[in-house]
């Protein structure tokens, strides 16, 4: 007798065994994602809830920036509306 394999059988699913390719697939899909998880937890382990003056400092920062976004935004449509009336010609 020959030490050739076998031909798989009709119907037989090939590459499913521990050393097979899919295998291999599973792990390269599955290793990525233990090692953000692991990482996850380390980040949330270490974050810490923020006092009470940091927490108003972050806040009148944030306050500050959606006032200067807003005054831009204003004053941009107040420049475009005459603008837009000359190009358009009312």
């Amino acid at each position: 007798m020959s030490d050739e394999p076998k031909p798989p059988l009709p119907g037989e699913v090939v590459g499913l065994n521990e050393n097979g390719p899919i295998m291999d697939q599973v792990t390269t899909l599955v290793d990525p994602l233990k090692v953000f998880v692991k990482d996850s937890v380390r980040l949330v382990k270490r974050c810490t809830k923020p006092d009470r003056k940091e927490f108003q400092k972050i806040a009148f920062a944030t306050a500050i920036g959606f006032g200067i976004m807003g005054f831009i935004g204003f004053f941009v449509k107040l420049i475009h509306i005459p603008i837009n009336n000359i190009i358009v010609g009312s």
